[in-house]
């Protein structure tokens, strides 16, 4: 199928600073990264671009990669028809968002790897996610399709070219779509519609939202604990008032998804750290890679938890989770990596699963072998495919009752045991770790950090929140002091998108709440460095007429649409943080054109909110948490 990439020569993404664009390197494709160079050469051969777009902890860009990329004869048709050009997600949203919209409205759906064609002009004609390398239970295979393709555009180009423009229509029209500065802004209701739509959705027996894959809904999480910790201190606006059997359930979501997700294998029971989603309702296997904004998420949520409803396992887990990042996916200088692979020697989860002879040997003495199986499901047949993946299936104090031992005395016994097991699985072949550096991502670590310190009141975790925000600010400027987006080995690249500017400024706004209570002298200069980010989010990245927040700035490179932030992603929604930043710096020191920025976004944002309000959980906890904040101000 394909020679040793040894043997070859390394195509044009050799000079990358991405890991995920090195791993294709080698590939016989004749990869292009996204540059002026690669698209002008489209409209010189008069042949579509082949745009793939992927990252370095994707089981399935792996997939692809081995079956299709790696196929010398797949390779060579590639080369001859299309220009073909290689994308890092995590390195440029922009193109992510804009083509995935593409994607979903071309098939229904979208993923990754990403897989689009596009014309010389840079626009979507057809699209799709992974496709394997010959044809098979009735679906297309990747030369298949091909070839269908590249006929097209000889033979139908003007079809071919209709849909693409009809396609960049459709687009524009969705990114678009928004209200007027004179929207109706009805938060509460927004807020009762986001709950009522909970009540469909949430799973009763095993929290999250019902159907599977099941993914932690970090930002519904956040709007939950928001609600109810404004409830608790009584500043909760009297409009947004839950009933107490309403905030008693609100209450049951949260503890059971909770309880749940601690409970499972997508809770790295040995390690710490979440993994990206569970494959299964139960939170049991999960899709193995790990992701720095997931575990930074979820860090926070179940700290605040934790202090909101007194239970110290949830403050337990956010320092667990913490601590692994900072053990094992931390740089010299501070700064978080971004991923780990789900992989590891080819195979998903190899890393994290155990034969339960391994257990044997590893655990000698029955009665500690015997606790760990109670507790962490072990056993001879597994629980996965003949493997196990440790989570939590028996309750200590219940464990201690039956072993006659306090649960203190269990507790350390199991604790013991874990580090044990944890010092073994060190000695495994580790996934890869992409450890590039994205300012967004940090910034939300550095949030996480800098406010699971003043909950717990540790202070190395503002120690350590500080010294990203030091090294980010050293590495990550360009000459005029601008933020930069990514850096790999001490070099930092492409201008600030919203979210770096929005995720980092809050960093570095809750970096200066927690100077107050561990080093005082260093407030101002954090809360200077976030009104700065500020001013950039509301001077570049707003558009008045529109009231939308943009991805990219003038700094950018101009694609032929301009893509808005709108609804929560994985992460949170840029425009949601950066809506939170300009709040929080107006709080301390009012500004008139701050008060424009935000009202017209939020009205602009009105009828979505009001049709999805589920999917804009996140600019529905910063409206709960100023819900003082007038909202209808004089349009300028």
């Amino acid at each position: 199928m394909s020679d040793h990439p040894s043997t070859r020569r390394p195509n044009r993404l050799i000079d990358s600073r991405s890991p995920y664009l090195l791993q294709h390197a080698y590939n016989p494709v004749d990869w292009y990264p996204w540059n002026m160079d690669a698209l002008a050469l489209s409209r010189a051969r008069d042949v579509p671009i082949f745009l793939s777009i992927g990252y370095s902890a994707c089981h399935w860009c792996h997939v692809m990669e081995r079956e299709v990329f790696e196929n010398t004869q797949i390779a060579h048709y590639m080369n001859e028809h299309f220009v073909n050009i290689k994308v890092d997600r995590e390195q440029r949203p922009d193109l992510d968002e804009l083509y995935m919209l593409a994607t979903q409205i071309i098939t229904g759906s979208g993923g990754w790897p990403m897989s689009v064609w596009l014309t010389p002009d840079l626009k979507a004609f057809y699209a799709g996610t992974y496709f394997p390398p010959e044809d098979q239970y009735g679906r297309p295979g990747f030369p298949s399709v091909l070839s269908a393709i590249s006929k097209a555009w000889g033979n139908q180009r003007e079809q071919v070219l209709e849909q693409a423009n009809q396609i960049a229509r459709t687009i524009s029209g969705h990114l678009n779509r928004s209200g007027s500065a004179d929207a109706a802004v009805d938060v509460p209701a927004w807020v009762i519609g986001a709950l009522e739509a909970c009540k469909s959705r949430v799973d009763m027996t095993r929290g999250g939202f019902s159907g599977a894959p099941k993914f932690p809904p970090h930002q519904t999480l956040l709007l939950w604990i928001t609600l109810l910790e404004k409830q608790a201190a009584g500043t909760l606006n009297a409009a947004m008032k839950l009933s107490d059997d309403f905030s008693r359930q609100v209450r049951s979501w949260l503890t059971i998804t909770l309880d749940n997700m601690a409970a499972g294998g997508i809770y790295d029971q040995i390690g710490g750290g979440f993994s990206r989603y569970s494959t299964d309702e139960q939170w049991l296997v999960p899709h193995f890679e790990k992701m720095l904004y997931d575990n930074a998420q979820l860090a926070l949520i179940y700290a605040r938890a934790g202090v909101l409803l007194r239970q110290n396992h949830y403050i337990d887990i956010a320092r667990e989770t913490l601590d692994f990042w900072l053990r094992d996916m931390t740089a010299p200088d501070g700064l978080f990596f971004s991923s780990l692979d789900a992989d590891s020697e080819g195979e998903e989860g190899k890393f994290y699963v155990w034969d339960f002879g391994e257990l044997a040997t590893a655990i000698p003495n029955p009665a500690d072998r015997q606790l760990a199986g109670d507790y962490w499901d072990f056993s001879p047949e597994g629980n996965w495919e003949g493997r196990n993946i440790a989570r939590v299936k028996s309750d200590i104090t219940q464990l201690a009752m039956r072993l006659g031992q306090p649960p203190d005395v269990v507790q350390a016994r199991l604790h013991k045991i874990k580090l044990h097991l944890r010092k073994i699985r060190s000695t495994r072949i580790a996934p890869h770790c992409d450890d590039k550096i994205l300012a967004d991502w940090n910034g939300l670590m550095i949030q996480a950090l800098a406010q699971v310190a003043v909950l717990t009141n540790e202070p190395r975790y503002y120690q350590a929140a500080a010294r990203a925000a030091s090294a980010l600010l050293a590495v990550h400027r360009d000459g005029a002091g601008n933020i930069l987006h990514v850096s790999r080995g001490g070099q930092a690249e492409i201008p600030a998108f919203l979210q770096d500017e929005a995720f980092f400024g809050l960093g570095l706004w809750y970096l200066a709440a927690a100077a107050r209570h561990f080093a005082p002298q260093d407030g101002e200069a954090w809360l200077a460095r976030a009104a700065r980010c500020g001013e950039t989010i509301s001077t570049e990245f707003f558009q008045r007429q529109s009231g939308s927040f943009y991805i990219s700035s003038a700094r950018h490179e101009q694609l032929f649409l301009r893509v808005p932030s709108g609804s929560d992603n994985a992460v949170p929604s840029a425009a949601a943080l950066a809506v939170d930043l300009l709040l929080k710096i107006d709080s301390a020191s009012p500004k008139s054109a701050y008060h424009t920025v935000v009202a017209r976004s939020v009205a602009a944002m009105a009828p979505l909110i009001e049709q999805y309000p589920l999917a804009y959980s996140s600019i529905l906890s910063t409206l709960v948490e100023h819900s003082q904040y007038p909202l209808k101000v004089a349009q300028t």
